[in-house]
């Protein structure tokens, strides 16, 4: 065969986009590729299992975080941000899409590098005699530093662009104006039960305390931070990992508070402003999720590709 048929071979392995085919994985991308798994499958069982925890069993979860007051509704709030987290980074483990995964990274080391700082800021109410202290202490020490060398080996091998595709449909203007508003409404919650937590303990629509309000800015920030990255992307298939994740934070927390109506006040301000707050993500979540979900006509159904013949 001549070295003309050899490139027109080659040319014919191409992407149904008209791009060229990746070639094959170097074992670094493989190592990376493993490692990257293993680190997010880690994570979303233990997010799953803590979540759990806050929906099947509260009272052992009070009894498992021995340095926080947690009573069922606490326990169930905090359950729908770990299943936010299980959601998310569970989607991230099994996409092969750069643009769907990226932000995941800030948000774990955000989340995991706040607990541990407020952690160490408040050791006097933690019980190191205790073994999930230590579970807990020591989780939140490696998960944030596994998090920078990750980041760090993805932009050494050449792989932290968002790497959207030209042919994917691209995101309507209000979805993205709707990621900026979830991303910055979250976030000043966040800042604020980090900064002031006192003023968010007597805002807040239930009993809390100013430790645990603090440790709340966590979850939250991270959670902002995740929508605040992806109202940047440009295309709709980009956004299906976060979309999910937000939608069932919404419904836990609305499912969640209604189950413990009776704590709320309809005449407290605060309170309307959680149910409202909560039933708008609800339905902003699903309209995203219908448009990142959808079909993308710019994307022609696989065809087999034909081989070009030898000369």
């Amino acid at each position: 065969m001549s070295n003309a048929s050899i490139d027109l071979t080659k040319t014919a392995v191409r992407t149904i986009d008209g791009t060229a085919a990746a070639p094959p994985r170097s074992r670094a991308a493989t190592l990376l590729r493993a490692a990257e798994t293993t680190y997010l499958a880690v994570i979303t069982v233990a997010a799953a299992f803590v979540a759990y925890l806050g929906f099947v069993a509260p009272k052992r979860m009070d009894e498992a975080f021995t340095w926080a007051d947690l009573p069922p509704l606490h326990a169930r709030f905090v359950a729908s941000l770990y299943l936010f987290g299980a959601v998310y980074v569970g989607a991230c483990t099994v996409t092969r899409r750069r643009a769907q995964v990226g932000p995941v990274y800030g948000g774990i080391i955000t989340f995991t590098g706040l607990l541990f700082t407020l952690t160490m800021l408040n050791l006097k109410a933690f019980d190191f005699d205790l073994a999930p202290v230590w579970v807990w202490t020591v989780s939140y020490i490696v998960y944030p530093i596994l998090g920078v060398v990750l980041v760090v080996w993805i932009a050494r091998s050449g792989q932290s662009g968002p790497q959207e595709r030209v042919a994917d449909r691209a995101v309507a203007p209000w979805a993205r104006r709707s990621m900026q508003g979830i991303a910055a409404t979250v976030g000043l919650t966040g800042l604020l039960l980090l900064v002031a937590r006192d003023l968010m303990v007597d805002m807040w629509p239930w009993k809390v305390s100013t430790g645990l309000a603090q440790f709340y800015a966590a979850p939250v920030l991270a959670v902002a931070f995740c929508a605040w990255r992806y109202s940047t992307r440009t295309t709709w298939r980009s956004l299906r990992t976060i979309t999910p994740a937000l939608l069932v934070l919404g419904v836990a927390t609305l499912a969640s508070s209604l189950v413990h109506r009776a704590l709320f006040d309809v005449s407290d301000v605060s309170d309307v402003v959680w149910f409202a707050g909560f039933g708008l993500l609800t339905l902003i979540s699903a309209a995203l999720c219908v448009g990142a979900f959808g079909r993308n006509p710019a994307e022609p159904e696989a065809q087999p590709l034909s081989r070009q013949p030898p000369m």
